[in-house]
């Protein structure tokens, strides 16, 4: 028996053998609070990219595809039932290029461009307003990045103006012009996108050479609303570029990003493992970053945005990006939304990358048609069904191995969240072909009505496409018995679980 302890977890696995029977323990205490669960973790990316924005978001008011104002219905509808807290808009790499004054203005007479970040014409009929009413029809606040590629301090200065200020000013007036006499009040604003990367247009140098470009931009757009939080860029393999943007403008700073693709295919147990290194890696990075504000006297409190994450198959190529994911990947997809749950407290805002046909959640046709991807149906169950207060939850299990992680991994994964009335516990079985008999025990909680909900299939390699959209769907649990504050149920191989708790 192996003990892994983490900052808030305890995890006991056990290799599975002939003799051990494929078992689980869940203990949940909502006596003890975790922490604060922050739901942006559940937040989705949109990037002028592909089909994201132009066939999936947006089809324009004259499409024979149904459409509210332009927006494509059944994808509205669609992101509406993941309840997305945030929305990271316009990009991206194509951030790294976009000039924001484009897409303002009667669309008619917008530019028609060549998009430098990838290479493309970009007609500019989705802009702000776009964006801003595309946020609110699907609840979600907005977060924009801002071309610090390209893009000039005063320029990201003026959109900063654009969107939230009340002024009497030439670029507040711009908005009211284009119907909104009231401001945006955008709260989020990165400064560029990955800007170690030479793929990126006006790529940094190094990290000293960002960070100073990054107190550029900051001091700006601060002058113009001081009320507004800072995303600048981080990277997620290279500690020294961290080290220098803290150093140089950790003052500036409220977030520091971090991008992690997960490149497939992989075996199955190395991918379901890849959740806990990304879990690790993340704390990694967050308890660097207040290494170098201790070191330096660096007084902002700064976490973690973990605004761009998912899983690439080889087949998802420029410039469309398209894949169609399966179970195997809703499992994954699970156990990220788990790990992030738990440490909220440290990266509180995250961005599935992408939600609209470029790596998706959702996939669409010109011709009309859509396939929500097992993804999807994860952030479904999990998004909309969350408390505020994460508990302490401990799982005895059995392990699995992976080879690529070179350590055992517990076999179910598991997070408790609740609220005065509700408790919702997420759960992930990582087993490829055996199934787990799970017991539930809860402290601290009166149990008087329990719900199942679970996303499973008879393959780790069931998906939806086109041709068959409702292959692998969530379906409500019928064999769950509840006694005495237990609960007992079986995992079914290769799923992802959503139980509430009713007082």
């Amino acid at each position: 028996m192996t003990v892994d302890r983490g900052r808030q977890y305890i995890y006991l696995h056990f290799r599975h053998t002939d003799t051990v029977p494929q078992k689980s323990i869940i203990r949940v205490d909502t006596r003890s609070v975790s922490s604060q669960l922050d739901r942006r973790v559940f937040g989705q990316f949109i990037e002028h990219l592909g089909r994201c924005i132009y066939g999936g978001i947006w089809v324009g008011e004259n499409s024979s595809i149904p459409n509210l104002r332009g927006f494509r219905t059944d994808v509205l509808e669609a992101v509406k039932r993941i309840h997305p807290p945030i929305a990271r808009w316009p990009g991206g790499n194509f951030s790294s290029a976009y000039h924001w004054m484009d897409g303002i203005g009667p669309r008619k007479s917008r530019p028609r461009k060549f998009e430098l970040a990838w290479e493309w014409v970009e007609p500019n009929e989705f802009g702000t307003i776009e964006y801003i009413e595309w946020c609110r029809l699907v609840g979600a606040e907005p977060f924009i990045v801002v071309n610090a590629g390209s893009g000039t301090p005063e320029e990201a200065a003026a959109w900063v103006e654009y969107c939230n200020s009340t002024r009497d000013t030439y670029y507040a007036s711009l908005r009211r012009r284009d119907g909104y006499s009231e401001p945006f009040n955008v709260r989020l604003w990165g400064i560029g996108n990955e800007l170690y990367g030479r793929w990126q247009v006006g790529f940094c140098v190094d990290g000293a050479e960002c960070a100073r470009r990054t107190i550029e931009f900051a001091n700006l757009m601060k002058r113009v609303d001081k009320r507004i939080e800072l995303v600048g860029v981080g990277c997620d393999n290279d500690p020294e570029w961290n080290i220098d943007i803290i150093k140089g403008a950790g003052n500036y700073l409220d977030y520091l990003s971090v991008h992690t693709y997960i490149f497939a295919p992989k075996k199955y147990e190395d991918l379901v493992a890849a959740p806990s290194l990304i879990e690790r890696n993340l704390l990694s990075i967050y308890e660097s970053i207040h290494r170098t504000c201790r070191k330096y006297g660096i007084s902002t409190k700064i976490r973690l945005a973990f605004d761009e994450w998912n899983v690439w198959y080889r087949e998802a190529v420029p410039p469309m990006h398209v894949q169609f994911t399966s179970l195997k990947d809703a499992v994954f997809t699970g156990l990220v939304l788990i790990a992030l749950e738990r440490i909220s407290w440290a990266v509180p805002i995250a961005g599935f990358a992408q939600t609209v046909n470029v790596l998706p959640l959702i996939s669409t046709s010109d011709d009309g048609r859509m396939v929500l991807s097992p993804q999807y149906h994860v952030f479904e169950m999990f998004s909309a069904n969350a408390g505020d207060k994460v508990a302490w939850t401990s799982v005895l299990c059995p392990s699995i191995y992976s080879e690529e992680a070179e350590t055992n991994i517990p076999a179910v994964d598991a997070v408790a969240s609740f609220n005065q009335d509700k408790m919702f516990l997420h759960i992930v079985c990582r087993n490829a072909d055996e199934p787990v008999e799970c017991s539930i025990q809860v402290a601290g909680f009166d149990l008087r009505d329990v719900r199942h909900r679970y996303l499973a299939g008879d393959s780790p390699d069931d998906k939806n496409t086109f041709e068959q959209p409702n292959n692998v769907m969530p379906r409500d649990g019928k064999d769950i018995s509840v006694s005495n504050g237990e609960v007992k149920l079986t995992l079914q191989p290769c799923s992802v679980h959503l139980l509430t708790f009713s007082r």
